[in-house]
Order: C-alpha cells, then structure tokens, then sequence
C-alpha cells in the first residue's frame, strides 16, 4: 500500500496551483503526521503560522478535488482488495456521531450542545473490509431543533458510489442515535442492510416493548414501521461498573449470533475517532471559518489515510505507522527538522557546502 500512499500524495500536490501552496500542503501533512495528536498551525517548524493560515483560510485551492482523488485512490484499494470468485463480498459502513469539544467564542461555527458537551458535531460515514479503514465522508450537525441525525445519515449513504453498491453487498452498522423509523425505511428503500442499535422500551407495534421480549432472535414489528425487523440483546458493562442489557435489531433475517457479531464490529468507529484526535489532531483545528475548518479536518483525516496504507502490514501502533508514514512520504521534511533541531542543540554547525553535497544542511552525502 505505500505506493498507492506515494502516488495519492504526488496526486494531490499537483493539484495546488503554485509551488508555495504546495510546501503548505506539506508542512500540514507533515505537521498532522508528527504533531502527536496536537497539530496546529503555530507548532510547525517547515512553515510560519500565518502562511499555514493563509493557506487554510484564504488562498484558492480546490479543496473537493482533493476529497475526489482520495476517494478515487480509496476505491482502487478497495477494488483490489475485494474477493472476485464466489458471492459478493460484504462490506461494513459503519455511521455515528462524533463531537469535537471546542472552549472559547467562535461566531461564524455552528458549535452546539450535545450530551453535555459543546464544539461541532460530526456524522461520519467508515467503511471497513477486511484490514482497510476508510473515512469515507462527514456532515455537520447543527443541534437540536436542525436537519435530523437520520437524514444526514441517510443523505451519506445516499452518497455512495454505484460502483460500491454493484461490487458489495453492503451492511449498515450504527448505534441507537440513528435507531429511528425514518432510518430504518431509508436504509431499505436504498437496498441496503442494516444492524441498528435501539432503545429498550421502544414500542411494538402489538403492544409491549423490546424489553418484554424473552425469545433471542424474535421477529417483530416496531411502532411506525410496516416491515419487520429480528431482535437481539446483550449485556453492556457500564463504566462506572455493573452492566445493562442492550437491544439491537436487524432489517434482513438474521441469528442473534449474527446481529451482535455484526454490531460489535461498530466499535471499529470507535477505535478511528480515538486514533484520530489522540494521533492525528482531529479536534485541534484553531480556525475561526468555516472553510478552515473544513480544510482542517479533511487534510487531518487524509493524514490518517495515508498513515493507515503505509502501516497496513505492519502490526505496530498508530504512532509507529504515523511516523513511518512522515518518513516514506516526506523524508525531506523530516531531515529539514532533524538538522535544525541539532543545530539548535548545537551539535550540527552549519557552513559546508560542496559539490556533490547535500543540499539541506551543505555537508554530508545522500
């Protein structure tokens, strides 16, 4: 996977119109790929802040272009990837809701409450198959009281490509947030298949609720729906100690083993909204439009992308395939901040130069 990583990069650089808007383009990717999870533009150390800025906020680049391509490069991995003998091979869209907590004024941001917790809230649309990961798209809730959680979700699987629909034979993953009738009929009139977590005391269409079910696997009809659905539960551990049960539903028949070894696979989300903001700067963005922030965090998630193929036959942790990602993608950049880190230790003098020399620091030979 790491020349597709090499040519999705030299892609993407080609698109920026002038050789300073793609050192920016670098110095960010190189910054999200080694900031520890703490990236923004005053901590690089290959570009001033306010040329970073300027590039996130100002100047003309086509940002869709480059969400495009990525997407372009992420079907080829998967198209390659996929099983061609037998039946269509499954692929797991996983949809939930993350937020990224943000403190301070920021008047031209949507920023909300939700579950106690104030910044942007983000509907993203994973896919997963097999040993790859991709974070395919994202939308923008706005709180209460704007467009549905539903039909953002809905409007992302819309968005798939009819290529993937041809190709896989798709199952929807998603926890109670989107355990909605107006869900649970869209999936379906997409074609589509879907295990959805659900609230206990959600009503029958008979009479009772899920919690009155004492049979695993029971097909039942829920209040507001005109279709049937297959029900499973489990025991959750709760954090602060003890557990509850917790009810799943299937739109297609399906066994109680299948329902939850399907829905455990949800928490694959889970593990990319933890790498992301602790690896790859997800939540860190300090800009005040909304442009910069939407370049913030597409150019965060490609980091990701392009970490995720380089370290994907490796083993090791997402800081280990992070770095080896900065290393195989940009190693001038990392020269560049390795010997001015020596200089300021002042273990490297400069002066030198020669030819045949390298011309980063003017003295040693590559």
């Amino acid at each position: 996977m790491r020349p597709v990583a090499l040519s999705l990069l030299w892609t993407i650089l080609a698109l920026m119109p002038t050789p300073h808007l793609r050192e920016s383009l670098k110095a960010l990717l190189f910054l999200f790929l080694t900031g520890h999870g703490k990236a923004r533009p005053q901590h690089s150390k290959t570009k001033s802040p306010s040329a970073l800025s300027r590039f996130l906020n100002r100047y003309p680049w086509p940002t869709r272009a480059l969400i495009r391509l990525a997407r372009e490069e992420a079907q080829k991995a998967l198209d390659r990837a996929r099983r061609r003998k037998g039946p269509k091979p499954r692929l797991l869209v996983v949809l939930d809701l993350v937020t990224l907590e943000k403190r301070g004024h920021f008047p031209h941001l949507p920023l909300s409450f939700f579950h106690g917790k104030w910044g942007l809230h983000l509907v993203v649309l994973y896919l997963v198959y097999g040993d790859l990961r991709v974070p395919w798209a994202y939308r923008l809730w706005r709180g209460k009281g704007e467009k549905g959680l539903s039909l953002l979700a809905l409007s992302l699987l819309a968005s798939l490509p009819l290529w993937m629909r041809r190709t896989f034979r798709i199952r929807v993953a998603a926890d109670a947030a989107f355990g909605t009738a107006w869900f649970l009929f869209g999936v379906r009139r997409l074609g589509l298949e879907t295990v959805v977590g659900m609230r206990r005391d959600r009503r029958l269409r008979g009479g009772g609720r899920l919690l009155d079910l004492r049979r695993q696997g029971s097909r039942v009809y829920l209040w507001g729906l005109s279709f049937p659905v297959w029900v499973a539960w489990y025991r959750y551990p709760l954090p602060q100690g003890g557990w509850e049960w917790r009810y799943v539903v299937a739109t297609f028949p399906a066994t109680p083993r299948t329902m939850l070894t399907w829905g455990r696979r949800r928490f694959t989300v889970e593990h990319f909204f933890r790498a992301a903001k602790s690896e790859f700067s997800l939540g860190q963005f300090g800009q005040r439009t909304a442009l910069g922030v939407h370049r913030f965090l597409v150019l965060s998630l490609l980091a990701y992308l392009l970490a995720h193929w380089v370290g994907v036959e490796g083993k090791g942790s997402w800081r280990e395939a992070r770095e080896g990602a900065a290393r195989v993608l940009l190693p001038e950049l990392v020269v560049q901040v390795a010997l001015r880190e020596l200089h300021a230790l002042g273990l490297w003098p400069p002066g030198g130069g020669g030819e045949g020399l390298c011309g980063i620091c003017g003295r040693c030979r590559f």
